[in-house]
């Protein structure tokens, strides 16, 4: 859900950024081929931004390090709690309901059948009409008294067209956009519109995009050697019958400014510099939008370290054992997780021989790996696909010989993940003393829902402040019993992530 909202925002407040830029610097320019470009390139970049996503790696750190080494891949979503109680208000409201998701697929399922409906319209149009072909463009005649309009390299020509004062200019008007591609432009918007429909910058940059259209058209014609003063005539004088919004019109609404534009001196060669506005605000929206701050030793869903990792929920190394001789790091660094055949987590009395052979080495718990027929000659090829966890708390057993990341039937809070957000965010309370101190962060909390979907052996996998870290460990300590996931059929455990994001108003 939160990718929803992020996409809602970033390419609003992209557009948004842009559009100030355009209407502060460059409407008023005479580059009208240089200003389609900026436009058509702020609608197609604001609506991809939001998809980028860069990776900056920074220093390491050592919490970073910690959540690395837990192995954890199943991160889920951040949840932000603000110190203002938001966490049962409108703010977390909106990231976490799904109304939103269901209106914006309402509006855009509304916005296509808008744009099915037009260029329908248009193609019964071409079938009804009259079609005569003549210098690459394809005239439409039609019965209905109204002024020109293109679309493609059709041009719509009224049969009463001859008895206008200006026709033949009217005619030259339209097959500049016919020339100059710009349907190709408006069909760009017609589909960015069924996914941007919500924004009103959106609509905004829509309207200029066909201004700027008018313009080029305008100034083609009169390079023809057409007089301003007789085209402004035509132009004030032509403008009957309906007008297709998905098509080029001879004139509309925009009629004003286009007058304006006609006599305008044109810009010196010194204002092209007001595009580099563009080019560095589009830079900035990507910095911080799309690159996102990653620690080289840590990565979310990323595994980070050859061979196989053994961690105890305690902390604690247990005592490794490969079939049966004991294995220090480097033997753990070359064994390929494919090569084993079976895990065995000892404890109590089943592991008070192996404490009784090797004493202290064993005080934090055994491990017992069995490989494969031949599996010691093997490659070194593999990066941490397995992760045993045990000895602390709920602790593996040999009934439970793993807690998995990845299993078929993953485990599901009651109600789904959405539920879980809520519930979270909900119960969620700023502790008063972090407030007071203005401490803030991200916690990330591990834990396990074991075979019976009991939520256990939680930690903090990266912490900020003891008060902040007690109170995310609180929460999802409290969370109900999950449905528990499976492999091959049976009950197994399974680990996950959640980072709660602690914000000071």
């Amino acid at each position: 859900m939160n990718n929803f909202i992020n996409y809602i925002l970033e390419s609003g407040v992209s557009l948004g950024a842009l559009a100030v830029i355009y209407y502060a610097f460059l409407r008023n320019q005479t580059f009208f081929r240089a200003n389609r470009l900026f436009l058509l390139f702020a609608v197609v970049f604001s609506s991809l931004l939001p998809l980028f996503q860069f990776k900056v790696f920074g220093s390491s750190g050592q919490g970073n390090a910690l959540l690395a080494g837990s192995g954890t891949s199943n991160m889920l979503e951040t949840i932000t709690v603000n110190s203002s109680g938001f966490s049962n208000s409108l703010a977390n409201w909106i990231s976490t309901s799904q109304l939103l998701v269901y209106a914006y697929v309402l509006g855009a399922i509304i916005v296509s059948l808008i744009v099915l409906v037009r260029l329908t319209q248009l193609a019964y149009v071409i079938k009804k009409g009259q079609l005569v072909a003549k210098s690459g463009i394809n005239y439409v005649y039609i019965d209905e008294n109204s002024s020109p309009y293109s679309f493609l390299n059709y041009l719509f020509v009224s049969r009463s067209l001859e008895n206008q004062s200006g026709w033949e200019k009217m005619l030259a008007h339209e097959s500049e956009h016919i020339r100059q591609g710009h349907t190709v432009d408006i069909l760009i918007l017609e589909l960015i519109s069924i996914f941007q429909w919500f924004n009103p910058f959106f609509w905004l940059l829509r309207r200029v995009i066909k201004e700027n259209h008018e313009y080029m058209a305008d100034r083609a014609v009169l390079n023809q050697g057409v007089a301003v003063n007789h085209y402004k005539e035509i132009l004030v004088t032509q403008f009957i019958g309906n007008q297709f919004s998905i098509a080029n019109n001879f004139n509309s609404s925009l009629i004003k400014s286009r007058l304006k534009m006609m006599t305008k001196i044109k810009s010196s060669n010194q204002a092209k510099l007001r595009y580099l506005m563009g080019v560095l605000m589009a830079f900035a929206l990507v910095l911080v939008f799309a690159c996102e701050n990653r620690d080289e030793n840590f990565a979310e869903n990323e595994s980070v370290e050859q061979g196989v990792q053994i961690k105890s929920a305690n902390g604690e190394q247990p005592l490794i054992l490969i079939d049966g001789e004991m294995a220090d790091r480097d033997a753990m660094d070359k064994l390929d997780p494919q090569n084993i055949l079976s895990v065995t987590v000892l404890k109590d009395a089943s592991a008070a021989l192996y404490v009784e052979e090797y004493g202290e080495l064993a005080k934090n718990g055994l491990i017992d790996i069995t490989l494969k027929s031949g599996a010691l000659d093997s490659k070194n090829n593999a990066i941490n696909d397995v992760v045993v966890v045990g000895y602390a708390g709920k602790t593996a057993g040999a009934d439970d010989p793993a807690v998995f990341n990845i299993v078929e039937e993953m485990p599901e809070f009651p109600g789904g993940e959405l539920e879980m957000r809520k519930f979270i965010a909900q119960h969620v309370k700023y502790p008063v003393i972090a407030q007071d101190n203005g401490i803030q962060g991200k916690v990330y909390v591990t834990f396990v829902v074991e075979k019976d979907g009991s939520v256990g052996r939680i930690k903090i996998a990266r912490g900020v402040n003891p008060s902040l870290d007690a109170e995310a460990m609180r929460v999802v300590n409290e969370m109900p019993a999950w449905t528990p996931g499976k492999q091959r059929g049976q009950n197994v455990a399974v680990s996950y992530t959640v980072p709660i994001d602690f914000v000071l108003q």
